[in-house]
């Protein structure tokens, strides 16, 4: 397993925060939202700031398993970067 890390620019718009993993076990994502002032909406390709799997508050981080072929998507009311480190890609 290798990893990976990245500064993802998050917009008003769902950006895909995991990567193409195709015929693996699964991902690990580690995210921080380093931002002072903005929340992070965590969800699926229709995440929005109103319709989201789970808000990660500014200066927090989190961890999650995605299984083969599911992907997570991020989302805030004003353009942030998050921090982001994969492992089994």
């Amino acid at each position: 397993m290798a990893l990976a890390h990245q500064r993802v620019t998050v917009t008003s718009t769902a950006t895909l925060l995991s990567s193409s993993y195709a015929g693996r076990d699964g991902q690990t994502i580690l995210i921080q939202n380093p931002a002072g002032n903005s929340t992070l909406y965590l969800g699926a390709s229709d995440v929005t700031t109103s319709s989201y799997g789970y808000a990660l508050p500014a200066n927090a981080d989190m961890s999650i398993f995605l299984q083969n072929g599911e992907s997570l998507y991020g989302v805030v009311p004003v353009s942030n970067t998050v921090n982001i480190i994969r492992q089994g890609v």
